[in-house]
């Protein structure tokens, strides 16, 4: 029995290649060629980053003079601008690009990175142009502050480092005029020119440098590089191959396979039974549950929507059907049927046969009425029924139908069951469920009673 079994389960297992198989020599031929990339790249990295390394050194060292100059140059014409005019938004746009934007310092840093490691003249001379480029802003706050006493202008608008700019005694004992020309003598007079122009050739001196030593390191890696790259192209045509040869495969064994699924489990379908092997494996597991819970769910429907003694819908589909009926404007009648002195029934012949006499209601009404008609067991020996596409014209053949069961229940075939009948209450609606219906069903369920029971009566107004 074992063995039969386990033949069968051999027959069900689905045939294709697997993941992990398909993985595995991905990875393997991935790595083999990776190998030889990886030796291929790091040659070309070596021989790359001593010639980009030259390369970007150029540039930012270009970029740094500019930033230097340029940088410079806003501070001066910053400082001028407020010594000639005593605006407060100079001195200001001058300490946002000293201490904030700051390109000339950071200029200098960026070349004082580059020269580590090169020759002592080299970084002497950057040391130099710092220490000018500090003394040249010292020079720039102190004129800014004469400036301002010059005018007597209020040093609380001013940034704190012109406020706290000391001044010799014998320029605070200076008067304005003196200490206006002082002003203009300091950022217009030739030392200060004289400090920029060395500036300038210091930094210009450290570009050379550092041009000439790229030249020299460019010309060496240029050649080691082209022969190193001639290997790389091979090794690269290789590893795009695989890649395109793992894609295909990736695309027809699994992502194919997904998007069927996504689109099945979406539109609550059984699976195709496609693709790799686990996706095969997958597919087969899940169509049999998902017969197993189609199944469950129907039973479990069944156990919800219906009325365990009689088969009929019960209240809870009831009151479903309503709320379809509310979201689809549809003529439609609805019945409300007790069975009358049903509690004698029980009292006089037991609830055995009350539950015969339930039963036999039941299958009354579900043999009385259309397929398309809903019988509902709402409530012990309440009943209900939603007749749909029915108008108040055809109120004949419902009371047909009411005559003939009740003519039924007066007339037992079965010897020693009790004779009894059924009271009827009728409403019409021409679109759809409103909650007045339960309510004029249920007042023409009590004119039927209150007029003797065993008969329907229709509601009006």
């Amino acid at each position: 029995m074992n063995e039969q079994k386990s033949e069968n389960t051999k027959k069900n297992m689905p045939k294709g290649i697997r993941i992990r198989t398909l993985s595995i020599w991905i990875v393997v031929s991935t790595i083999l060629v990776s190998v030889l990339i990886i030796f291929g790249i790091r040659r070309v990295m070596i021989q790359y980053h001593e010639l980009t390394g030259m390369t970007n050194e150029y540039i930012h060292s270009q970029n740094d003079v500019m930033d230097m100059s340029l940088g410079s140059r806003y501070l001066t014409e910053q400082t001028r601008l407020y010594v000639i005019t005593r605006d407060s938004t100079y001195a200001n746009a001058y300490f946002t690009e000293a201490d904030v934007t700051k390109r000339r310092d950071n200029a200098l840093q960026e070349m004082a990175e580059q020269l580590k490691g090169s020759d002592d003249t080299s970084l002497n001379l950057l040391a130099d142009a710092l220490a000018l480029s500090n003394e040249l802003m010292d020079v720039e706050i102190h004129a800014m502050k004469l400036a301002a006493l010059s005018v007597n202008a209020d040093l609380g608008a001013l940034p704190t480092k012109i406020q706290d700019y000391p001044l010799p005694d014998e320029e605070l004992r200076l008067t304005l005029q003196e200490q206006e020309d002082m002003a203009y003598q300091l950022v217009f007079g030739p030392a200060y020119r004289e400090m920029q122009q060395k500036i300038e050739r210091q930094l210009s001196n450290v570009t050379e440098s550092v041009i000439s030593v790229c030249a020299n390191r460019q010309e060496s890696s240029m050649d080691a590089m082209n022969q190193v790259l001639k290997h790389q192209f091979f090794y690269t045509l290789l590893i795009v191959l695989l890649v395109i040869l793992a894609y295909v495969m990736i695309a027809v064994l699994i992502l194919k396979p997904i998007h069927l699924y996504i689109h099945s489990i979406e539109n609550n379908d059984a699976l195709e039974i496609t693709g790799a092997y686990e996706f095969k494996y997958l597919a087969i597991t899940y169509n049999n549950v998902y017969e197993m819970a189609a199944a469950q769910q129907n039973m479990l429907r069944q156990r919800v929507e219906n009325d365990a003694l009689t088969g009929l819908l019960n209240r809870a589909a009831f009151e479903q059907i309503k709320i379809k009926l509310c979201e689809k404007p549809e003529p439609f009648a609805l019945l409300l049927i007790d069975v009358d002195v049903f509690k004698s029934i029980n009292d006089t012949y037991g609830h055995e046969v009350g539950d015969k006499a339930l039963i036999h209601v039941a299958n009354l009404l579900k043999d009385s009425f259309r397929s398309t008609d809903r019988v509902f067991r709402i409530g012990g020996d309440e009943f209900s029924i939603i007749m749909t596409q029915i108008q108040p014209a055809s109120k004949n053949i419902i009371s047909e139908k009411i005559d003939n069961i009740n003519q039924i229940l007066q007339n037992p075939k079965e010897e020693g069951f009790p004779k009894f009948s059924l009271s009827v209450g009728i409403t019409f609606s021409e679109g759809g469920y409103h909650d007045d219906l339960f309510r004029q069903a249920d007042k023409a369920l009590y004119q039927t009673k209150e007029n003797g029971r065993c008969g329907y009566t229709f509601f009006t107004e």
